[in-house]
């Protein structure tokens, strides 16, 4: 968060952020079976297939959200320069739940949950597909005042914050689950080749 928080060029942070998620996303998986992407330590637990599955729909319910903000961006909040990244107060929340630092696990809402192992195909391509989606919109905000666009969550119509907490949402939770897809890999019970 603090990254976000002292960076002079938030939308390039949020970018340059967005491209180690991908780049770490095919360094994991870079190798491996199908049946390794699949393979889940305990029925509870995710593979790391699940992993990149859980991220890209999480990321693509927030697509919506994102256009209909920055259409209203461009009319309401446009700016010269770009504005330092200041968190809302539900958005700096959300953004602490989520960070790969937070002790406790959070349970994915039921619209952001991964389908069975059986039944991902393809769990990298769709990632860095969607990944490449939302650094367009990263791209689009230029121009606008991020911190005063808000958008709707995907998951409650009740809470809402900035598209700038969205967008550091977006990667925290990336990068936490990245980190969680990296420790099934490196369990000793791991499938080899």
């Amino acid at each position: 968060m603090k990254l976000f928080l002292d960076s002079p060029d938030f939308l390039g942070t949020v970018a340059s952020e967005t491209d180690k998620n991908i780049d770490t996303a095919r360094t994991l998986t870079s190798g491996l079976t199908e049946a390794q992407l699949n393979w889940k330590p305990s029925a509870e637990q995710w593979s790391i297939a699940q992993c990149l599955d859980h991220l890209t729909l999480a990321t693509n319910e927030f697509e919506k959200y994102f256009q209909a903000a920055l259409g209203q961006a461009r009319q309401k909040w446009p700016v010269t320069d770009s504005p330092r990244y200041k968190p809302s107060m539900l958005g700096g929340w959300l953004a602490k739940q989520v960070s790969p630092e937070a002790p406790r696990k959070v349970t994915a809402p039921k619209i952001f949950r991964p389908a069975d192992s059986s039944n991902i195909a393809g769990a990298l391509e769709k990632f860095v597909n969607q990944q490449a989606r939302f650094l367009d919109f990263v791209r689009e905000s230029t121009g606008i005042d991020y911190n005063k666009t808000r958008l709707r969550s995907p998951v409650t119509p009740l809470m809402r914050y900035s598209l700038a907490d969205a967008f550091v949402i977006t990667v925290l939770h990336g990068q936490r689950h990245l980190g969680q897809a990296r420790r099934v890999r490196e369990m000793p019970e791991f499938p080899k080749a």
